[in-house]
């Protein structure tokens, strides 16, 4: 039960990282210190290995 609520736990900070880094990048681009195509294709990599993450763990959630 422990082992389940731990990966909540980072389930839950891992998607509020994501949203901090991605609303940063949002900022960045707005004031242009940041080139638009890289923080995009940063934010995207990071949305997709967030997911790949969370699936991966809530895979293990289910089969343990």
């Amino acid at each position: 039960m422990v082992i389940k609520t731990y990966i909540i736990g980072v389930l839950v900070i891992l998607m509020l990282f994501l949203i901090a880094i991605n609303n940063i990048m949002l900022t960045a681009i707005k004031q242009n210190k940041l080139k638009k195509g890289v923080a995009i294709s940063y934010m995207i990599l990071s949305i997709f290995s967030g997911i790949a993450i969370s699936s991966f763990l809530i895979w293990k959630f289910f089969i343990s």
